[in-house]
């Protein structure tokens, strides 16, 4: 960290709000970072002041100042654009924090400057990392590629570019997972242009827009830059700078100097993000992911079809064989176990409903239940490196201008628009959040490619259940799937906009395990808020009904305007499988789910729910698909599949539903995909959750895309 910059820092032990200054972090072009620690909470966070020491400095009383009065108009507004741009970067983590992005907690005005609040994420610059081992492994980039994808379409679907992704300001957490840091240079896209007062990168990783009046910045601008730090992951060496190749120097294509290393579609990617042009880039990250799909497999369709009916307006989206892909290699951590279930037998994991007088009338409601089984951010931020001298084509530049002619601000009024007549076709692998009326955004969804599934098990799969038929469907229109689980924010902002009450007040207490975890016993105390354990917003919600996650899905429906329900039977496994034909996503040895999956049996630390996202994504993005939550299917149960499976039953009193995927009460051995497990819909469990699909919008005749469906014989 520069010296003369660390000059202007608050003094170790100084106080910024509640917070006390443990130590300076680093110090760069747009102010200083400090680690400091909460005085009444055990908290510790990354403070970010606003100090740009071209326009301002520290005075004797530790205020900050502007240089001049020449520099003083330019400061405040510059100082009122970094409150701007915190609030926004805030509202990136609204209601659920991505877990590829550093979360901004909270921003504040003090010292005649501003704050912003950063959780303090614990890892190691990726720069560190290829300083010590020059590139990375294919399994490496495949780990660090894709969570960065999703964490940049996350950005720029606020319209907020980063503008120095550079491998600086990428942190390796301890588990593998990358988060991007270091905010400093963001800035708000305005107008299909890129405008700010303050212009900071490393030309190094920069594209040419970003050189002094060359071009609008935009999504393409970032692309650029996250291309040529992973140019550096895939080639051991940086990247030529864009003006050294404008200027006619030549850097060889990755896809020809690194062939044979990496998947060829990353490779392909990674040439074409590193165009010098900008129009030759994608354009948004949407567009980038097609270099990355790879040809679905064939559906090896034969003359022995049978055509089903239809089933009216929650008619599903039909699926068939996925692209192949990777996902990241799990690191498994060693903690203390949770208690194991005993006594497993039959369909049952030996936990049954306690018997008495009690629970006389709750049994009775059970009629038809079945089990199986059991139960079922040290942010280091990366400091802006210091500025040399010019012209030496600096590692880090600076430049200022006069504050630009902003329009005046505008308040938006949203109002619900009918859905278009038709949606045009997705990139399979796309991960979007709609947008809610009035404000906010929905759960993050992935687009799945249409295709074939063999639905059931092989006579032969370990702990195979005789309601796993083997059969085949398929669909033609792709459908999106929740990245993960609902979680407590979400479900919060539903319950909070709307004051629905959940089940918990008609008389249906949740069920959970006793201390034993031998037997469910009902908990009168237990709701969605609090299910029986430690949670926060991040946690997945739990002690729902089916009718408490159909009622969210019909809000939510309501308020992006897109079609929005619970998963069919058939919807779910496709997901689960993720293209794989293995009794699991990552294959056939229920052991080494401890590394992918939250279930019972395994010295990991989380003994109940772990938070969405924390483990593994299977081939398709999705995280948790089994273990931690059981989740919940529109799809009614039937001991035998005779197109049930493909169906939305809407009715609540016409049998039980399917949940599926096990949880953190299971043994490993008995989550697998295609086992199945059913309940009363005003049933709730502590162990069940849910998460949803989303249909492409209707066809000008009406009926949902994909409707055609074609069972065949195994």
């Amino acid at each position: 960290m520069g010296t003369e910059k660390t000059l202007h820092a608050l003094p170790v032990g100084d106080m910024i709000e509640e917070f006390r200054i443990v130590r300076i972090l680093g110090a760069g072009s747009f102010g200083i970072v400090y680690e400091c620690q909460n005085t009444y909470l055990p908290e510790t966070a990354a403070i970010k002041e606003f100090l740009p020491p071209d326009l301002a400095y520290r005075g004797a009383d530790r205020r900050v100042l502007p240089l001049s009065a020449q520099t003083e108009e330019t400061f405040r507004w510059a100082r009122e654009r970094f409150l701007q741009e915190a609030k926004t970067l805030w509202e990136l983590a609204q209601p659920e924090r991505h877990p590829n992005i550093v979360r901004v907690t909270r921003y504040c005005e003090a010292n005649g400057t501003a704050y912003m609040f950063m959780e303090l994420e614990q890892g190691r610059p990726l720069s560190d990392i290829l300083d010590a081992q020059d590139r990375l492994s294919a399994q490496e980039l495949d780990a660090l590629f894709y969570p960065l994808l999703g964490g940049l379409e996350r950005v720029h679907a606020a319209s907020v570019l980063h503008r120095d992704i550079k491998p600086a300001n990428i942190l390796i957490r301890a588990d593998g997972s990358p988060v991007l840091i270091d905010f400093g240079a963001a800035r708000r896209v305005v107008a299909g242009g890129e405008r700010s007062i303050l212009s900071a990168y490393t030309p190094v990783y920069a594209a040419l827009e970003q050189y002094h009046e060359v071009g609008d910045q935009g999504p393409w601008t970032d692309i650029y830059s996250l291309g040529a730090t992973l140019y550096q992951a895939v080639t051991g060496r940086k990247p030529l700078s864009a003006a050294k190749r404008l200027w006619g120097e030549t850097q060889a294509p990755v896809a020809e100097e690194c062939a044979g290393r990496y998947p060829p579609p990353i490779l392909a990617a990674l040439d074409k993000a590193l165009e010098v042009n900008p129009e030759d880039r994608p354009q948004s990250v949407t567009e980038w992911r097609r270099c990355l799909v790879a040809k679905p497999l064939e559906s090896g369709a034969d003359d022995e079809t049978l055509v089903m009916r239809g089933v009216g307006p929650d008619e599903p989206t039909r699926i068939s064989a996925p692209p192949e892909a990777s996902w990241p290699a799990p690191v498994g951590t060693e903690v203390p176990s949770r208690p194991t279930p005993r006594g497993r037998h039959g369909r049952g994991a030996g936990i049954w409903l306690a018997t008495g007088v009690a629970l006389a009338v709750l049994v009775a409601s059970v009629i038809g239940f079945y089990y199986r089984d059991t139960l079922f951010s040290l942010i280091l931020p990366k400091t802006a490196e210091q500025v040399p001298a010019k012209p030496a084509m600096p590692e880090s530049d600076l430049s200022i201008s006069e504050p630009p002619q902003l329009p005046p601000p505008q308040t938006e009024t949203l109002e619900p628009e009918k859905p278009p007549r038709l949606e045009p076709l997705p990139i399979p692998g796309t991960r979007f959040s709609d947008p809610l009326v009035g404000g906010g955004s929905g759960p993050i969804m992935v687009w799945l490619p249409a295709g074939e599934l063999r639905m059931g098990s092989p006579p032969e799969e370990s702990d195979r259940n005789p309601d796993e038929q083997i059969h085949i469907l398929q669909v033609t229109s792709p459908f999106a799937v929740g990245e993960s689980e609902i979680s407590l924010g979400y479900y919060r902002q539903f319950v909070e906009a709307t004051g629905y009450r959940p089940t918990a007040g008609s008389g249906s207490p949740c069920l959970r395990p006793d201390k034993d975890w031998q037997q469910l016993v009902e908990d009168w105390s237990l709701s969605w808020e609090s299910p029986g354990y430690e949670v926060t917003d991040r946690y997945p919600v739990t002690c729902v009904s089916w009718i408490d996650a159909r009622a969210y899905a019909r809000w939510l429906s309501t308020r992006t305007g897109h079609r929005y329900r619970l998963p069919t039977e058939l919807e779910w496994e496709y997901a689960a499988r993720a293209g794989t034909s293995s009794s699991r996503f990552w294959g056939d040895d229920s052991q080494a789910g401890c590394r992918y999956a939250n279930t019972a049996d395994c010295d990991d630390k989380y003994t109940y729910a772990a938070p969405v996202g924390t483990f593994p994504p299977n081939a398709f993005g999705l995280r948790d698909m089994l273990g931690n939550l059981a989740e919940w299917t529109c799809s009614q149960y039937g001991k035998a599949y005779r197109g049930a499976e493909t169906e939305c039953s809407d009715e609540t009193g016409a049998g039980p539903r399917v949940f599926r995927g096990g949880s953190w009460l299971d043994a490993p051995r008995l989550v697998r995909s295609a086992a199945r497990d059913g309940a009363p819909p005003k049933l709730r469990l502590n162990t069940v959750g849910f998460r949803l699909v989303r249909t492409l919008d209707s066809a000008s005749e009406g009926k949902e895309p994909g409707t055609s469906q074609v069972a065949k014989k195994p």
